[in-house]
């Protein structure tokens, strides 16, 4: 345990190289039309496996962030199988996500005999709950990063930035993500077009946080615009942001937009596993407040909440001095569950 603490801290920690990673065994694999990707460590495979219910993100572990840290992973002997689940390289989750990722689980014995530890990410917290639901006794223990309690409340502070009193800081690039989830809401004349064109925004700015810096990701988007169909350039103008009227679109949506297909709540008394719940006060895409929620929801399972300034929605950050010695314990606290 020790040994596997001090070698994901040399990767994890606020002093850690983000652009530096370690070297794994990698390949790919296909269950049906879906690609899995398999992590294996340089030398013997002496932790539990880990299964990723990823995030919403169109690389999924193309993506170097999570690369990366599946990778740091197997430096702790872990193998590391991560699914590549169409609805979230889509960007728009729907209830064949969860089916998805219960067959990349049933499919575990592939590549290994052991339980797993089930990791999420932001959105794919979802598809943790309903896995341990349904097999919680095949499941070691799960850690939630970022999970969410209610979506609509979810969409509402990704776009706004606020919940209740609290406002935070919002990311500008987010916004076009939370209109493609309410499009069946919106009047639009051709809704694959503005998708499409959204779409091609967020491979174009998410992952450079410098394009936030003076609203420089606008750019980008009139780069983009004479690609999109006159009949909905508008739309697509006032999804990235460019042009005014957005609040409007998604306010509106919002009351409209069914999540129970997308929603965490059946799922969370029925789990007994222990569950480690990670999340970060600066994350601007789920509220800290959800996990709090989400620690009280989980009555029946072995639950350790850990709020932290140290890891944000998108990787690690250094702490502030004032806050450094009590953000330090929770890393390690954080690091166990990950050895």
């Amino acid at each position: 345990m020790v040994r596997s603490v001090i070698a994901l801290a040399r990767w994890l920690g606020p002093w850690a190289n983000a652009t530096e990673r370690p070297e794994a065994r990698v390949r790919d694999e296909l269950l049906g039309d879906m690609k899995i990707r398999i992590y294996g460590p340089r030398g013997d495979a002496s932790g539990q496996p880990f299964l990723i219910a990823p995030g919403l993100h169109y690389a999924a572990a193309d993506d170097p962030r999570l690369d990366r840290f599946c990778r740091i992973l197997t430096t702790a002997g872990h193998t590391v199988v991560v699914p590549f689940i169409p609805d979230f390289l889509a960007l728009v989750p729907t209830e064949r996500a969860k089916r998805d990722f219960a067959a990349a689980f049933a499919a575990l014995p592939r590549w290994s005999d052991r339980r797993p530890i089930v990791f999420s990410i932001s959105f794919g917290s979802l598809l943790a709950f309903a896995l341990a639901a349904e097999h919680g006794p095949a499941i070691e223990r799960l850690v939630i990063f970022g999970g969410y309690h209610d979506l609509r409340e979810t969409l509402e502070f990704s776009f706004t930035g606020t919940i209740g009193a609290r406002r935070a800081t919002r990311d500008p690039m987010n916004q076009s993500v939370v209109l493609l989830n309410l499009l069946a809401e919106l009047e639009c004349a051709d809704r694959a077009a503005v998708a499409a064109a959204w779409r091609r925004f967020v491979e174009r700015t998410w992952g450079r946080p410098e394009l936030k810096r003076d609203g420089r990701y606008q750019a980008i988007a009139r780069e983009l615009a004479p690609e999109v169909p006159e009949a909905v350039r508008e739309l697509f103008l006032v999804g990235v942001g460019v042009l005014p009227g957005a609040r409007e679109l998604v306010l509106d949506a919002l009351e409209r937009f069914d999540a129970s297909a997308l929603d965490p709540a059946p799922y969370l008394p029925r789990i007994q596993n222990r569950v480690d719940l990670v999340h970060g006060t600066d994350d601007d895409v789920i509220p800290f407040e959800h996990g709090q929620r989400l620690a009280a929801a989980l009555v029946n399972a072995d639950v350790r909440l850990h709020i932290t300034g140290l890891y944000g929605h998108t990787g690690s950050q250094r702490p502030p001095l004032t806050s450094a010695a009590r953000e330090l314990v929770t890393m390690l606290r954080v690091l166990r569950a990950l050895a």
